[in-house]
């Protein structure tokens, strides 16, 4: 018994190192539109620096939700639109910077989360976060269906 126990043992340990280098290759081939899903994001902000919302708005799915920080989720495009319009308005917000990009793929949808930067019209930053936006591939190009961020501000103290 004790040697059957140990073969068992080897043979689990032999199939599980043969198999993670596998998983890896096999995850390295499967996804290759991680320049897509990052331009997606990059657009984001190039449209922000024209002040073009509207644009904005259609790199999102038409049931998308927005997932921000103290508010309630925002859903659908033209809600999406009126959100940025009250929330993005020049005199606020100027443009925004991602970076320190993490994408993971599945398919046809695709999880991007990077580190991001607003800032006013003087160039000073007003805001720092982290972004998270779950994008689903549609008629060959890749949308944002869910879009969550956090603000690095410290909280304020409730009393």
């Amino acid at each position: 018994m004790t040697k059957l126990k140990l073969v068992s043992y080897l043979m689990g340990a032999s199939i599980a190192l043969t198999l993670q280098p596998a998983a890896s290759f096999a995850a390295t081939l499967q996804f290759s539109d991680n320049a897509a899903v990052k331009a997606v994001t990059e657009r984001f902000a190039t449209d922000l620096a024209k002040h073009d919302l509207k644009a904005i708005s259609l790199l999102y799915t038409a049931d998308a939700k927005l997932l921000p920080p103290n508010e309630r989720a925002i859903s659908g495009r033209a809600a999406i639109l009126a959100y940025f319009k009250k929330n993005l308005r020049p005199d606020r917000v100027a443009r925004a910077k991602f970076s320190h990009y993490e994408i993971y793929d599945g398919g046809d949808a695709a999880t991007s989360i990077s580190e991001l930067a607003m800032y006013n019209s003087k160039g000073h930053i007003i805001e720092r976060g982290r972004q998270i936006i779950v994008l689903t591939k549609q008629g060959g190009r890749w949308k944002i269906h869910r879009d969550m961020w956090s603000d690095n501000t410290p909280a304020k103290a409730c009393n």
